[in-house]
């Protein structure tokens, strides 16, 4: 086959690297694809990136493994291995990999029934990985939801996931992924015209037929063994459909490729010889592919060639005996039938939408409320952050401590008179670091504005407040300022109170104690307790909180 466009120079895209861990379970799928049993391996390659702290690696190991199940046609084992890999992806952070577990629960939840909760996971899914940059996990990601779409009946939205994983699949160095979306976006768009043949629209689903054998022709042979008689079977039921071979030729064709193809892709091939067996009058063979096609499906995930095998064989009946009322009847229903699926069709693809357009304005609006209380300079919380969240924080009952700390950097001004904003931009930006450095888990830190910051620290004693700061203190003295800037040289001071009652009255106590650590000499803290047994304020001694 010829290419209709001038195919993309590989040599002059920057191709984006597959982790190694990756490349050594995507090399199972060959073959996986092939016969061979590759569970083990996947379970074992699993178990090593697990050893090494490989994220990715054990993804693309689980992966394998609910392909290997997929394939067995053990949903109860694919559907656990989908959960794991939907865990992994959340806990590590890698929505790329949960969102190919979430879609291929979404197929599950399809299959069962479930058509609402598998649309929900489907655009779950899709919003999961709607900014990601090019990646071997984004590829794997789009090319599963684009097949999760199809089987949802959104056929165009399945395209537009597969226009997209076509223009970002040259970027990533990973061949299967180009091959997968080939078969899949095959099958989408041969699932696309036959839906459109059932509902009588038979110009339109013959010419997306059409566009289907255009991108076959486009995208050439498909090398890999693999896949290469999966790619011939879907090609050869496309030129039965459009007219482009006829029945003699095609079982020819059909006789090599039939041992080697997958169920789904043969069973099309069944469909169209039966179609063109019919057109041409020949019903007892249109009637005998029928039935082997639908012997050829093994698995649910063929749901739109065995829903049109039915079709077909209403059909042949309705030919065969033109005359009979009762045929004709069942035929009507089966027109009707496929109309009202239609109609839910089209109702399921603008819900997906409202859905996605719902979900991207609901994440829109938490970007904004995030955004109002984080500082924007140091990504820290921002003081209306710090105000909504303060009476919460230290909402502890009287007798338990909590700790307040106030602290600004000295001569900040001279400093940034001296050597610029920008570079005092940076100082601001080290110290917001090493302050979420020398906290503990679940304690604040905030710039209140300036050079000015804060912690609020519920649960914490004195000894523990003396720790903060002492650390705080050592982080800041011992960075070496210099690099940012010659000579420069960055102190602060720190005022902190801890009480274990009254905790309103910490915010001012924290800031009289660093009036007070300024006017001793600064580069130090000062320490306020308020406590019920010492009285309202006990100034530490400030030996303890200087140089």
């Amino acid at each position: 086959m010829t290419s209709s466009s001038a195919p993309l120079r590989r040599d002059t895209v920057p191709l984006v690297p597959v982790p190694a861990g990756v490349q050594r379970a995507r090399a199972l799928l060959p073959r996986l694809y092939n016969g061979e049993d590759v569970a083990p391996d996947a379970a074992e390659l699993a178990r090593r990136a697990r050893v090494e702290d490989d994220p990715h690696g054990e993804a693309a190991a689980l992966y394998a493994s609910l392909a290997c199940a997929a394939l067995a046609s053990d949903p109860d084992r694919a559907r656990t291995i989908a959960e794991r890999l939907l865990a992994l992806g959340e806990e590590r952070d890698l929505p790329g990999w949960a969102a190919t577990g979430r879609q291929y629960l979404a197929r599950r939840a399809l299959n069962e029934g479930y058509e609402n909760q598998a649309l929900s996971e489907g655009v779950a899914a899709e919003l999961l990985i709607d900014e990601l940059p090019p990646s071997i996990q984004l590829n794997i990601a789009l090319n599963g939801l684009g097949l999760t779409y199809s089987r949802l009946g959104l056929y165009e939205d399945a395209e537009r996931i597969y226009a997209r994983l076509e223009e970002i699949a040259a970027r990533v160095d990973d061949p299967w992924t180009r091959v997968a979306m080939i078969h899949n976006r095959l099958l989408n768009e041969s699932a696309w015209g036959l839906a459109l043949l059932r509902v009588g629209r038979e110009d339109d689903g013959r010419e997306r037929l059409r566009i289907g054998l255009e991108q076959a022709r486009r995208h050439g042979h498909v090398g890999r063994s693999s896949a290469r008689h999966d790619f011939g079977a879907q090609c050869l039921f496309l030129d039965l459909m459009t007219g482009e071979c006829d029945v003699d030729e095609a079982l020819r064709r059909f006789e090599e490729l039939e041992p080697r193809a997958s169920s789904e892709p043969r069973s099309l091939v069944h469909l169209g010889l039966a179609h063109r067996l019919a057109d041409a009058g020949q019903l007892h063979g249109a009637r005998a592919q029928v039935d082997a096609g639908e012997r050829s499906l093994n698995t649910l995930e063929g749901e739109p060639a065995r829903t049109m095998l039915v079709w077909e064989r209403a059909r042949i009946a309705m030919l065969e005996e033109p005359g009979s009322q009762a045929i004709q009847d069942v035929w009507g229903y089966a027109c009707l039938a496929g109309e009202q699926v239609w109609q839910l069709r089209l109702r399921r693809v603008e819900a997906a939408r409202d859905r996605l357009r719902i979900g991207r304005l609901r994440r829109d609006h938490e970007r904004v409320e995030r955004a109002s209380l984080q500082d924007p300079l140091t990504g820290l919380a921002n003081r209306r952050r710090i105000d909504q969240e303060r009476a919460a924080l230290l909402d502890v009952p009287d007798g338990e401590w909590s700790t307040v700390v106030y602290l600004d950097l000295d001569g900040f001004k001279v400093a940034n008179d001296r050597y610029g904003h920008d570079l005092g931009d940076r100082v601001l930006q080290r110290v917001a670091v090493l302050l979420a450095g020398a906290v503990r888990d679940g304690d604040l830190v905030g710039r209140y504005g300036g050079d000015e910051f804060i912690v609020v620290a519920p649960g914490c004693p004195p000894p523990a407040a003396d720790a903060i700061h002492e650390r705080i203190l050592a982080a800041v003295r011992h960075e070496p300022w210099s690099q940012l800037a010659p000579e420069l040289e960055v102190r602060i001071s720190l005022g902190v109170a801890s009480a274990d009652l009254g905790h309103h009255r910490l915010f001012p106590a924290a800031d009289a104690a660093l009036y007070d650590a300024k006017r001793g000499g600064r580069d130090r803290g000062e320490l306020r307790v308020l406590s019920a047994e010492t009285g309202p304020a006990l100034a530490v001694d400030q030996d303890a909180f200087s140089r």
